[in-house]
């Protein structure tokens, strides 16, 4: 009897236990709420393009065909050579770089290009690709090696080391002259062998080179603080990637024309350049200034 009252009292605590577990109006079981869910954060903003006329995210390719627009493609001419004669005609007459003219398609060598902003519009700097953004270690090299600057016209970036050789038995100048605030005039002597260093800032025309030794001598080198430049090749075709989305300025110089189009083209021609996709200039006369 004894172990009957002791589990009749077991089962009635374990009865108690269990009516505590009820809700007491509804009789379903009480369980306990959730803690209340914190409140979300705002989801972040999607990043804004830069303002201005530019799609910040956006790149695109340029390319065009510089080509003779005159009536008769000019022919190279022979320069007079009057010293250091044996070295510097070895290989056959120096011919003037002028003009080097495609005679199948007109099209027109070493034509300097290059982007800038719109100054009417808000973006005032050009966007540069992330991959495009280091200036490249090596420096660039010109060469001297027969009375001639090799290559004769050429293009690079501001931060690079333009080193001056000279791999010919008989000595050279270096002399390079831009505008006077930018790069003004040099004349260093490269002897045999041997080679010089020049720093040059971005300049708004090519840096002339020339010899005063050999008076004949002449070249170019473009320099730009932004990677978006090209010169065209022996068919007068140019092309530049990654360049920015939006609506920009793009210069065309020659040494023999000038500027395209004149006076026009020295404020820059209009250009919308398409995200994603090559914008092509098509065919693009160019010829001596009139």
């Amino acid at each position: 009897m004894r172990c009957v009252y002791c589990a009749a009292f077991i089962a009635g605590v374990a009865a108690i236990g269990m009516l505590a577990l009820f809700d007491s109006g509804s009789g379903v079981p009480a369980i306990a709420a959730p803690p209340a869910p914190a409140d979300p954060a705002a989801p972040a903003e999607a990043p804004k393009p830069a303002a201005g006329n530019a799609d910040a995210d956006a790149w695109g390719t340029v390319k065009g065909q510089l080509v003779y627009g005159g009536p008769k493609v000019p022919e190279q001419k022979e320069l007079k050579v009057n010293k250091d004669e044996a070295h510097c005609l070895a290989k056959g007459p120096i011919l003037d770089h002028e003009w080097i003219v495609n005679k199948e398609n007109k099209g027109v060598k070493n034509v300097f290009v290059w982007l800038a902003a719109d100054p009417n519009g808000p973006v005032k700097t050009l966007p540069i690709h992330p991959d495009l953004k280091a200036v490249p270690n090596q420096p660039h090299v010109v060469d001297q090696p027969q009375c001639m600057f090799e290559p004769y016209a050429s293009v690079m970036r501001e931060g690079q080391v333009l080193i001056v050789k000279n791999t010919a038995p008989v000595a050279h100048n270096a002399n390079h002259i831009g505008s006077a605030l930018r790069n003004p005039a040099g004349n260093p002597i490269v002897p045999a062998g041997g080679q010089v260093q020049i720093n040059l800032k971005s300049d708004r025309f090519p840096v002339r080179l020339s010899c005063n030794i050999h008076p004949w001598m002449k070249g170019f080198v473009g320099v730009y603080d932004h990677p978006y430049f090209a010169l065209t090749d022996a068919n007068g075709n140019f092309e530049i990637k990654l360049a920015p989305a939006g609506n920009f300025r793009i210069y065309f110089w020659h040494e023999g024309a000038g500027w395209r189009l004149a006076q026009a083209g020295a404020k820059g021609e209009p250009i919308t350049i398409k995200a994603k996709e090559t914008t092509d200039l098509g065919k693009l006369p160019i010829q001596e200034a009139k």
